[in-house]
């Protein structure tokens, strides 16, 4: 099973996007299907984009991405904002 792990990614938009790509490969890493991978990195865009719709230009996001009982949790932070982002795994993929 993937160990949790954190990762560390400027919010300009060219760099941010690597973040979903990372998390929807940790879903399958997980068990997860397309749909999961898909569903978990729209779900991580959507929370970097309001991140940086409000943070300066040149900020970092942090993230840590870690396996719940019931699936993936990612806290997404950047600076004194943070959020959480969540995805459920059908407990036949745990």
């Amino acid at each position: 099973m993937p160990l949790p792990f954190s990762l560390s990614v400027p919010l300009d938009s060219n760099l941010r996007r690597l973040a979903p790509d990372i998390a929807a490969k940790y879903a399958e890493l997980l068990g997860g299907g397309p749909a999961d991978a898909e569903g978990l990195a729209a779900a991580l865009t959507g929370a970097l984009d309001s991140l940086a719709a409000v943070a300066k230009p040149e900020a970092n996001v942090d993230l840590k991405f870690r396996r719940d009982p019931d699936g993936i949790h990612i806290e997404v932070r950047c600076g004194d904002r943070s959020s959480v982002v969540k995805h459920l795994l059908p407990a036949a993929k745990r």
